[in-house]
């Protein structure tokens, strides 16, 4: 993936990659892991809400 990040004066500079182009198959695994954690938690928040009488 690449991005252009924002220089002093305010411009965009030149495109940069910012990840690999290969990444680790354990580590690939991991990041969905946390993402499907924390979509557990969120809705584990509004359904907290829910009982507590507030809006989901």
């Amino acid at each position: 993936m690449k991005i252009r990040k924002r220089l002093p004066d305010g411009t965009f500079g030149p495109l940069e990659e910012v990840f690999p182009t290969q990444i680790d198959e354990t580590v690939l695994m991991m990041l969905e892991a946390l993402a499907g954690q924390q979509e557990q938690i969120i809705q584990l928040q509004e359904e907290i809400e829910v009982l507590k009488g507030g809006k989901a």
